[in-house]
């Protein structure tokens, strides 16, 4: 049985009806049709999972944003079960598992194309994509005075972290433990089928590095500059500064001291023929 939990977002009530309409034909068309139900301030996506297994489902699907369906995964808490993504619009995660929209999601549910995917762990916490610290500018449209100043004025801190066969404390402005990562920087990094982690550290860079390559800092993209650091491990412990937020997209997740590892081959997701890895 499919399971469908619908989480509207930001849209407003005559965007959803639009939405709603549309996934209600598409579910029709491809003949994945299952319950359906929305979540509320009252019912939220742990308790519809909850409820979803409880009566049977074996299929659960994500209708929303990324967050809905990093909520679905967490609420899973181990039991078995085969996630589908259908995104309300693009987002990263959809990008990564090559779904642009709810047509395209009800087309690949419908195909059922499964693949065992890794998920990264902070401290209980799963993530699909990555986790960020530090560095966290907004995106403009266009480069102004204020963002100039913003990147002028990015705190530099120090980062202490262990693994298995070595330990480092680095000067960074940021850092991200990536487990995928979408097309925005156009290089592959971090599978989600590898079983490793990707930690990228960015240095505090000189004011004309950082307006050369200020694209690239705030998309996230520290491997394409000069100076930063990329490590591949599957455990590392963050032990200073204590405190540090660690997040997932803009949504803080956890906070340091921390322990952050892959659990390859743990989530069931159906994916499409265009995802990245």
């Amino acid at each position: 049985m499919h399971y469908y939990i619908v989480d509207p977002q930001n849209l407003n009530q005559r965007q959803f009806a639009r939405v709603q309409t549309q996934l209600y034909s598409c579910l029709s068309e491809y003949r994945i049709n299952g319950e359906t139900s929305r979540v509320t301030s009252l019912r939220t996506v742990p308790q519809l999972t909850d409820h979803a297994i409880s009566h049977g489902a074996k299929t659960l699907v994500a209708v929303g944003a990324d967050d809905t369906l990093i909520d679905l995964i967490n609420a899973l808490k181990g039991r078995e079960a085969v996630i589908g993504y259908i995104p309300l619009f693009e987002t990263e995660v959809g990008s990564i598992l090559g779904i642009t929209d709810v047509d395209s999601g009800c087309k690949i549910i419908a195909l059922r194309r499964i693949a065992m995917l890794d998920l990264g762990i902070v401290n209980q916490t799963a993530f699909l994509t990555k986790l960020s610290f530090g560095v966290n500018l907004p995106k403009p449209r266009t480069f102004n005075l204020g963002m100039l100043r913003q990147l002028f004025s990015l705190p530099t801190f120090e980062v202490k972290f262990s693994t298995s066969d070595y330990s480092a404390v680095l000067q960074v402005v940021g850092g991200q433990i990536i487990n995928g990562r979408g097309p925005i920087c156009k290089k592959l990094l971090a599978s989600p089928m590898d079983g490793i982690l990707d930690v990228l550290l960015l240095p505090k860079l000189a004011p004309w590095t950082m307006v050369k390559f200020r694209k690239y800092i705030m998309n996230g993209c520290f491997d394409q500059i000069p100076g930063s650091s990329l490590v591949h491990l599957n455990r590392l412990e963050i032990s200073s500064p204590e405190g540090l937020p660690l997040r997932i997209g803009n949504h803080i997740v956890a906070k340091t001291p921390a322990t952050v590892e892959v659990m390859p081959k743990a989530l069931k997701m159906i994916v499409g023929k265009d995802r990245i890895f």
